[in-house]
């Protein structure tokens, strides 16, 4: 578990911001008084840290961004960072810790919908409000009136590309390779439902744990199942080791996968394994004429140098959505989580958000394949 810390004071001198940062702190013009802590939870070790180190440059990105454009009245902000790993069980006791030690108002972050899944019942006894960049498993839309993500439910990148391998790749047969956990079931059900419903068949499914290195039994029983494509569903890290030991046995179908393969590690992992992959792709879209979402584009290459990745703009919505509600209730619980319900057409950099009753966003999905090393979106579909 992280336990460096260091401390960041506007208007002093700024030290490079790096991984081992857990607190950060706001302290504007004549700010004075209670101090509002909010949790940060991300998986900053494990498989899914590509998503967690993401999402946190967003949320860095975003304090910096406000820390000069928001009132000199406002009230002070600290940020607690803790490591979930990606797992339920750490994930827990980072949020426990967080609300009961640091006495957190809020909580953001979260890539790995099981980890979310098992603080549900914790932000619900304590009303913390906790919005979410990258949780997406179905279980959640509903599940708490504290809950919001900034990232959309698995059951519409399941539909599309569902709709996709059939209508448009006209694929009849399809082997589904998904990891087990939440976030897996929330891809595998909904798109074998939606492909079953439009005449395909599935022809079989194979599952990996979590952090897996070796996909070979698997891929050999979809090897021998000879479908026309396979629908593959887990952590950035596992599906680029997946794609890499499936072009070495010699499979040559089609593979499909998910936004969460849109990351610059999975190229690295894969290399040409990776070539002609085709996905549904909810991330920000560089090319967008959306004003916030150039500006976005433009702080974070100034920052980091580099593109910006899967996660890092609805890490960075999420902290502005939390804020921005936070500043005209200055409360956390019923008040605040009401004010975030209230949000319609905020400007975020991943498109303008607005949360339904559930707590979902919604935003439109592109077809983007791996072309030359390089991730290329093909169309917009519904």
């Amino acid at each position: 578990m992280w336990k460096r810390s260091r401390v960041l004071m506007i208007g002093g001198t700024a030290a490079l911001l790096g991984l081992l940062l857990i607190v950060r702190h706001w302290q504007l013009g004549r700010s004075s008084g209670t101090l509002f802590r909010v949790g940060v939870l991300l998986p900053l070790s494990g498989d899914a840290a590509p998503w967690g180190i993401s999402m946190k440059e967003g949320i860095d990105l975003a304090f910096e961004y406000l820390s000069k454009s928001r009132s000199s009245q406002a009230a002070p902000i600290e940020l607690r960072y803790e490591d979930d790993r990606g797992q339920p069980r750490d994930g827990l006791a980072a949020a426990q810790k967080l609300i009961s030690v640091d006495h957190v108002f809020a909580l953001i972050g979260v890539a790995n919908s099981s980890v979310a899944l098992a603080i549900i019942p914790v932000i619900d006894r304590q009303k913390i409000v906790f919005i979410s960049g990258g949780a997406s498993s179905p279980k959640l839309s509903g599940s708490s009136r504290f809950f919001f993500r900034t990232w959309p439910s698995d059951v519409v990148e399941a539909h599309i590309m569902a709709r996709y391998a059939h209508d448009r790749l006209k694929v009849k047969d399809v082997a589904i390779l998904y990891i087990n956990n939440d976030y897996g079931f929330g891809l595998r059900i909904p798109f074998r439902q939606e492909f079953e419903k439009l005449g395909g068949r599935v022809v079989a499914e194979e599952t990996f744990q979590q952090e897996a290195t070796d996909f070979r039994t698997q891929l050999v029983s979809v090897r021998n199942a000879r479908p026309d494509a396979v629908y593959l569903a887990g952590n950035p890290r596992e599906m680029a080791r997946c794609l890499k030991q499936a072009r070495e046995l010699g499979l040559k179908m089609q593979f499909l996968s998910i936004s969460g393969l849109v990351e610059p590690e999975v190229i690295r992992i894969a290399g040409k394994a990776a070539e002609g992959v085709l996905l549904t792709d909810a991330s920000f879209d560089p090319s967008s004429p959306n004003a916030e979402t150039q500006r976005f584009i433009s702080l974070f290459r100034q920052r980091y140098r580099k593109e910006p990745g899967m996660l890092a703009a609805t890490g960075y919505d999420a902290m502005r959505v939390l804020i921005a509600a936070f500043d005209k209730v200055r409360s956390g619980g019923d008040l605040l989580a009401e004010e975030i319900r209230k949000i319609r057409d905020f400007p975020g950099a991943a498109g303008p958000i607005s949360f339904d009753e559930r707590g979902d966003v919604s935003r439109p999905v592109r077809i983007t394949t791996v072309r030359d090393g390089q991730f290329v979106t093909k169309e917009y579909v519904q």
